[in-house]
């Protein structure tokens, strides 16, 4: 009856190392260059659930590649105005998905955005 409550953990051990977690979105540094965002606003657009890499794993759940290969500005932003980028992301076997990003000043020198996907 000892062995039960062991063998039962080690199941569920072995269960949860099988569920993967989806792989975050990656880019090189050139990428990031092509962006007006601030440092502060990428990493938010990269990594927090309201940006581009939670938008792409909730749209693309399977994939097993998330690479950020380009960013477009559309118009520039730079604290003051509105702005608009498109930003593509690749995925295994080269399909690609493409997000609109609006940058938007929030009055106090940074800035807050929206993400969709672009049709």
């Amino acid at each position: 009856m000892k062995k039960l409550p062991l063998f039962v953990m080690i199941i569920t051990l072995a269960g949860c190392a099988t569920i993967g977690s989806s792989p975050k979105l990656t880019y090189a540094p050139e990428v990031r260059k092509q962006s007006c965002a601030s440092n502060n606003s990428f990493h938010d657009l990269v990594a927090t659930v309201r940006g581009v890499g939670h938008a792409d794993e909730v749209a693309y759940p399977n994939a097993k590649e998330r690479t950020l290969v380009r960013i477009e500005v559309i118009l520039p932003y730079d604290n003051q105005k509105l702005g608009s980028e498109r930003w593509t992301v690749r995925h295994d076997a080269n399909q690609v998905a493409v997000y609109q990003v609006t940058l938007v000043p929030d009055g106090e020198g940074s800035a807050d955005f929206t993400v969709s996907k672009a049709q």
